[in-house]
């Protein structure tokens, strides 16, 4: 005979939390797993289902698409081309005059700051618009430190997102061995 098992978490004992560390001595009264869910404004929530993001405009070969989630906009990047996501599809803002390396941002709400080594682009918070900067550096990386942006390799030349080899036209030559029927 078997009987139902039932165990009721307060919202107490919820408030909690995961446990800081395996380490932890048992009957602390922390939780020890979460599978699935995530601890969001004081109770557990399921979560959120995702769907795949249809990125059949950009054609590019590895490592592109690049996509990069910022506090107000999805940016995704093709190897010259930098697409926003907007109403769940995507919408070209700018095409780079030259191909550089990956690209590399950096946002600051609506204004963004791009690079691929080639080119710095920015995009004005006002309008949206995407457009070249002749003032800003371009570079390999860049990252915002509480508010100041470090630029790697300013103003350096590179080749470009090259990962493939290039090879030429490939010939081939087949035979037959052998009897068909």
């Amino acid at each position: 005979m078997s009987k139902d098992f039932t165990f009721i978490i307060t919202a107490e004992q919820l408030a909690r939390g995961l446990r800081p560390s395996k380490r932890a001595p048992r009957d602390s009264r922390f939780l020890v797993e979460s599978k699935g869910a995530i601890g969001c404004d004081g109770v557990i929530c399921a979560i959120d289902e995702l769907s795949r993001l249809a990125t059949t405009e950009v054609t590019d070969t590895f490592p592109f698409p690049q996509l990069f989630v910022f506090t107000n906009l999805i940016l995704v990047c093709g190897r010259m081309k930098i697409y926003e996501l907007v109403s769940d599809s995507l919408s070209l803002k700018y095409t780079a005059a030259a191909a550089g390396s990956t690209w590399t941002a950096v946002d600051f709400y609506n204004y963004v700051y791009l690079s691929n080594g080639r080119e710095a682009v920015v995009r004005n918070p006002d309008t949206g618009v995407y457009s070249i900067s002749t003032t800003l550096p371009k570079g390999m990386s860049i990252c915002n430190f509480n508010g100041q942006v470090i630029v790697g390799a300013p103003d350096a030349v590179v080749d470009g997102a090259s990962l493939s080899m290039k090879a030429g036209v490939i010939e081939l030559a087949v035979s037959q061995q052998g009897e068909w029927s």
